[in-house]
């Protein structure tokens, strides 16, 4: 069974740090001129690709779990640079990670076209969710 987990989440952001800059409340990175979270954003947005890109059937669910757990834990350094910014998108974030959690521990147990389906839709949901919350931050930097 052949499953390609590709969505048109792709998004482009042309910033070049001269342009807007985030609330005061956000820290700056060092000698970039931007905020932390701008950064951390960049990661976040090439985590997800990787995310969107990792081929069950070869990978096997592990694949999606280190992806899963680099996700979250860019998300937490973006929700600690943000200060609270943002907080709707990274919940939304958040939930969606729950999500695919659940979808993965279910395939984990029994992968078959059901459970696949199910990780494939969550991992849309999650790549949506960042997209958006990327998409928001990217247009504060």
């Amino acid at each position: 069974m052949a499953v390609a987990f590709l969505a048109a989440c792709s998004s482009s952001t042309t910033g070049n740090g001269a342009g807007a800059s985030a609330s005061g409340s956000v820290k700056s990175a060092s000698g970039s001129g931007q905020p932390a979270v701008c950064k951390t954003a960049n990661d976040l947005k090439a985590s997800l690709q990787d995310l969107k890109n990792v081929n069950v059937k070869e990978n096997g669910t592990s694949a999606v779990s280190a992806q899963l757990t680099k996700v979250k834990q860019e998300l937490q350094t973006l929700r600690t640079d943000a200060h609270g910014q943002y907080a709707t998108q990274v919940d939304a974030l958040s939930t969606a990670l729950s999500g695919l959690s659940t979808s993965l521990s279910a395939a984990g147990s029994h992968l078959n076209s059901t459970t696949v389906t199910a990780l494939a839709s969550s991992i849309a949901s999650v790549a949506a969710a960042g997209t958006n919350l990327v998409t928001t931050v990217s247009n504060t930097c």
